[in-house]
């Protein structure tokens, strides 16, 4: 599809897909309830929220709400190749927390309580080819995938790409095939491309066919394996009123240091989705997060520089971003070495503005930036640190080694090498 007329359906989508959110009080919230422990679903369905008293591995002592979701969601995406040219099928989807209005979704996008239809709205377009064994298709990946780890507690879903035998199939005015070159366009739009689509595309990103990386992949699961015998953070479940550091308001919480987020309820009406009308609470950031990879060549190869995280909603440390900080603000007293070297716009290979996904999180933002490294001195990695080559991180992620953060990036950067 040319820009032009992309960018017209975009803008046509954007009028006939209408949603209005209200902020109300919690125990306003149809089919939820908000007693001194927990945020939940009547239905015992899609999601609630907990408050929690972590400490970690020194001693050190936070207080925060998670979500907890239980089920693992599906994220799927539909292939079709028409004369050795690779289409994807993605949809217009509008969610109360997006800030574009509507935002470009996996074919399918769904927690195990939507396909399942706990809301006793319409069926999920499309879901039994991700659910159901057919000979229509063939599934090019499927992984189970983590979520944000300072979001949700042990949270996964399935991320799925599957190529369509038959290039036959009937969509709605909202679902859209765009090729690989439609998809390198909008990676670069703020806010467009939705977080969950570019999770499909970072499970399916292909090797390169020469790859020479400086430290084995043996090393860097070690790494893994070292960090998980000293990392350890320990939960207990408190009381909201519990939670030190917060306000609880009868219509939002959050912390006074604001450097969390904070929790609201949403009453939502729309027309165009399964259900017209909901309420719901959802978690929003005080100020935009930076995630950012640290590129340098070694022999002819790409490496980013990785760092090694437990987050409090992992079970185990996983890899991240060269810097990966939530609510960003230049107020806060950012003792991160490497933010110096994310300044100099002439490092800058990609730098953008993509937002978390609506329907848990309302309008979150996170600048995604990729800097190349020029010189090979004064760094002075400490243990927290290592340089993986593309190769590397396609395996990390095969292994859900890699936060979402890191590899919504590096898919981000490597768009047009998707399978």
């Amino acid at each position: 599809m040319k820009i032009i007329e992309l960018n017209k359906w975009i803008k046509k989508q954007k009028k006939a897909n209408k949603m209005k959110t209200s902020m109300i009080n919690f125990r306003d919230m149809n089919g939820w309830k908000f007693d001194e422990t927990i945020i939940d679903n009547d239905k015992k369905k899609f999601f609630s929220i907990g408050a929690f008293k972590f400490t970690n591995h020194i001693k050190q002592t936070w207080y925060q709400p998670l979500i907890i979701q239980r089920e693992v969601g599906i994220l799927g995406i539909i292939k079709k190749t028409i004369k050795s040219v690779d289409y994807y099928l993605l949809q217009a989807k509008i969610e109360p927390g997006n800030i574009n209005n509507i935002q470009l979704s996996p074919t399918v996008q769904a927690t195990k309580s939507n396909y399942l239809r706990a809301h006793g709205g319409k069926k999920t377009k499309f879901i039994d080819y991700f659910i159901k064994k057919t000979k229509a298709c063939k599934v090019i990946t499927s992984l189970k995938l983590s979520e944000q780890g300072t979001r949700y507690t042990s949270k996964a879903n399935r991320n799925i790409l599957i190529n369509l035998k038959k290039n036959k199939l009937k969509i709605a005015s909202n679902f859209i095939w765009l090729s690989k070159k439609n998809l390198f366009y909008l990676i670069r739009k703020k806010n467009l491309l939705n977080m969950d689509s570019i999770s499909v595309f970072s499970s399916s990103i292909k090797k390169n066919k020469n790859d020479n990386p400086i430290n084995t992949f043996t090393k860097l699961k070690l790494r893994i394996k070292k960090e998980s015998k000293i990392l350890f953070i320990k939960s207990k479940k408190i009381p909201f009123q519990s939670l030190k550091g917060w306000k609880v308001l009868n219509n939002k919480i959050y912390d006074l240091k604001k450097i969390f987020f904070s929790i609201i309820a949403l009453n939502v009406k729309t027309n165009s989705r399964e259900v017209q009308s909901w309420s719901q609470p959802i978690i929003s950031d005080h100020f935009t997060s930076i995630n950012g990879f640290l590129l340098q060549k070694f022999d002819n190869t790409n490496h980013y520089l990785l760092q090694t995280v437990l987050e409090p909603g992992f079970e185990k440390p996983k890899f991240t971003s060269t810097i990966s900080i939530k609510n960003f603000n230049k107020k806060h007293k950012i003792k991160d070495k490497f933010i110096k070297y994310f300044k100099n716009k002439k490092n800058i290979l990609i730098d953008v503005v993509n937002s978390d996904e609506g329907g848990r999180f309302y309008r979150n933002e996170t600048r995604n930036i990729v800097s190349m490294l020029k010189s090979k001195k004064g760094l002075n990695l400490t243990k927290k640190y290592i340089w993986a080559s593309h190769n590397q991180i396609v395996d990390l992620i095969s292994q859900n080694l890699l936060s979402i953060e890191a590899r919504n990036l590096f898919a981000s950067f490597n768009i047009d090498k998707i399978k």
